[in-house]
């Protein structure tokens, strides 16, 4: 199947999006593309005329995805609008760190979306782009670190910059994976886009306790679902210097289900209950998505809550289930 840049334009979902592509079926290989197929949906619904694009058989390797439709836009067909009445949008998405992350640049609006990737100097060349006003965000791989808007008109390229508002605390005192907006590491996120999480090949979802400073990261679980694998533990040793004073506890989940969010407590002190995250009426981690609305979650911890020595914060799933 080859789609290029502009055929995702009337679909709906962003960069990150993931489906249902392929079906083994016992006789049969089922391939798809959806469009709009309502699985974990982050906005609504685009409708009108989508594609330029071709399925291909060859019998010489992977065709190139470079395929020149361009021969469609000579066909009247309603909706198409052909390159020369579309704009362009470069610039520089600054603060990525792209020997670490990859910068993803997105525009969208209620008629289309648009996506590229900055390059290793974090600049940015937008696909062909049909006027209009867009909503433009910089990701760091998968996590949204800033937005602005910009104006695309017919026959011009505009620049409009971005730089990341994302920043690391001044002080760490541990972290368990990266902030890049996905599961990556996580126990299972090797198997999950393409088994079930009952499936007898994943490893075991616990509860389980993670140690910092022995554990590996496959000792996280991607997932927690309530009665299932919760509490998660974790336990950290902190000297007098590090426990002194105030700190914050954050957790970064990808998508939730049923009102799934983290609710922790440290040292026994359990913290207030967040608010429950923006529905998305779908499965996700069953079907292999892992990408939602992605919600941070910050939890004050009072001084005098951490000790010189020994520490420990479990969290649970306060509903159904989130991933980290």
């Amino acid at each position: 199947m080859l789609i290029p840049g502009v055929a995702y334009e009337s679909s709906s979902g962003g960069p990150f999006f993931r489906d249902i592509n392929a079906n083994p079926s016992g006789a049969y290989n089922a391939l798809y593309w959806y469009m709009n197929s309502g699985h974990v949906p982050t906005e609504n619904r685009r409708v009108g005329l989508s594609g330029p694009y071709s399925l291909v058989f060859s019998r010489s390797g992977t065709p190139s995805g470079k395929t020149d439709l361009a021969f469609m836009g000579g066909l009247g067909i309603k909706g198409f609008v052909a390159t020369s009445a579309r704009g362009y949008v470069s610039g520089k998405g600054s603060g990525v760190d792209t020997a670490k992350y990859q910068a993803v640049v997105h525009w969208y609006n209620n008629a289309a979306q648009y996506w590229t990737y900055a390059d290793s100097s974090n600049n940015f060349y937008s696909p062909a782009m049909k006027p209009g006003t867009y909503t433009q965000v910089l990701y760091q791989t998968e996590l949204k670190v800033a937005t602005t808007t910009v104006t695309v008109t017919a026959g011009t390229t505009v620049t409009k910059n971005i730089a990341s508002t994302w920043a690391a605390p001044a002080t760490t005192l541990f972290q368990i994976g990266d902030w890049d907006g996905q599961p990556k590491g996580f126990r299972n996120a090797d198997k999950q886009a393409r088994m079930h999480p009952s499936d007898s090949r994943m490893s075991p979802w616990g509860p389980l306790t993670y140690t910092v400073g022995s554990s590996a990261l496959t000792d996280f679980p991607m997932a927690v679902f309530k009665g299932l694998n919760d509490p998660i533990t974790i336990k950290f040793t902190l000297t007098a210097a590090q426990a002194s004073g105030a700190a914050t506890f954050r957790i970064g989940t990808t998508l939730a289900f049923a009102g799934g969010r983290p609710t922790a407590n440290i040292n026994g002190k359990a913290g207030a209950v967040p608010a429950a995250p923006t529905a998305i009426d779908s499965r996700g981690v069953t079907r292999g998505a892992y990408r939602g609305y992605g919600f941070i979650y910050d939890y004050p911890v009072a001084a005098g809550t951490l000790v010189a020595g020994s520490n420990t914060v479990s969290f649970q799933s306060y509903s159904s289930l989130f991933n980290c």
